[in-house]
């Protein structure tokens, strides 16, 4: 099918959606179909709504002296590259209140601690600080450094001969 214009919001759209994977049109280096799909252009897409086209976009500017030298068939269309269909994709924006509490993974679904649970938590603690209290404190430890010098008594410096 092909990309259909670039002056409606749906072909930015239809682009954007096929850019949002590619680096280019066609392959993995610019061509032809890059200039030519390039030159469809009227003017810069807007950054903000359609962020892959304009990526795409300065990237392909940047080859604006070398259009000349590319691979491929300048003559074909615009309209001959592109997505298969030109299905417009719908992006659904985020919901502003959407709220991550009701997954809780490793917990209950209830934000509320059981009585119970918080009865037996005070307890195991209350164990705890009772055994350790029991348990005998470490010995004090004292660390002695020894330095062992060479007495200068003891080397002689003779000359060998």
């Amino acid at each position: 099918m092909g990309f259909t214009d670039f002056s409606s919001e749906s072909g930015l759209a239809i682009a954007n959606h096929f850019f949002r994977t590619k680096s280019y049109v066609e392959g993995y280096a610019p061509t032809q179909a890059d200039v030519v799909t390039f030159k469809a252009f009227k003017n810069a897409p807007d950054a903000a709504k359609y962020p892959h086209v304009a990526r795409w976009y300065k990237h392909i500017a940047s080859y604006q002296a070398e259009f000349a030298t590319l691979k491929g068939d300048p003559s074909r269309a615009f309209t001959s590259f592109g997505p298969e269909n030109a299905d417009i994709p719908v992006i659904k924006p985020a919901a502003a209140d959407d709220d991550d509490d009701d997954m809780d993974l490793f917990g209950s679904d209830e934000d509320e601690e059981d009585a119970e649970a918080a009865a037996q938590r005070a307890k195991n603690l209350a164990e705890y600080k009772k055994k350790s209290a029991a348990k005998a404190k470490p010995a004090a430890k004292t660390t002695v450094v020894l330095g062992i010098r060479p007495s200068s008594k003891l080397l002689t410096a003779t000359k060998p001969p």
